[in-house]
């Protein structure tokens, strides 16, 4: 049997209860959202995971015409600072590829990444190194290498039927001199 009466205390009860129920999913979603926020900073800034576009080119074969991404692509700025110009070119990166980059361990390495052809994904395993590489666009981002050893470039983005063989090397020697 339903009773169509309305008693006094349940609903009050029940009106108690939904602002609880709201208040609580107003704070989780608060909460979700203050994580989210401070997970995509930590990222971004601690981790200096951001690459920066240096240079936009309205023909996508330039950058392979600049001095800079001819010959060894490595130049010392300072005592243990260097810039590598890297070349993405199917199936292979220059350098890297072909010949592997050689810098001490301390080195503060600036990378200035682009393709000659297709997309690439510019990745160095064991490192937070990873952005993609953009016929006309040079993007950079830098590191430094602590450890000494043997890391792999490798490219993360399908680029053709010899994707899975575009892997350089970058070997770190033991600590610099300063």
């Amino acid at each position: 049997m339903h009773s169509t009466t309305s008693d006094p205390f349940e609903q009050r009860f029940h009106a108690a209860a939904q602002r609880h129920e709201r208040a609580w999913v107003f704070i989780s979603v608060a909460m979700i959202a203050v994580l989210f926020i401070a997970a995509v900073y930590l990222v971004v800034h601690d981790y200096g995971v951001v690459a920066k576009t240096a240079r936009i080119y309205a023909d996508p074969n330039t950058p392979a015409t600049l001095a800079d991404f001819q010959g060894s692509g490595v130049k010392q700025t300072g005592p243990n600072s260097y810039s590598v110009y890297e070349m993405g070119r199917i199936w292979s990166w220059t350098p890297g590829t072909a010949t592997p980059l050689t810098l001490p361990a301390g080195a503060h390495v600036t990378f200035y990444v682009t393709s000659g052809d297709v997309l690439h994904g510019f990745e160095i395993q064991g490192t937070s190194i990873n952005l993609t590489a953009i016929p006309g666009v040079v993007g950079h981002v830098s590191y430094t290498f602590d450890k000494p050893g043997t890391y792999y470039i490798i490219c993360n983005e399908y680029c053709g039927a010899g994707h899975q063989a575009m892997i350089g090397k970058i070997i770190i020697t033991g600590r610099a001199k300063a």
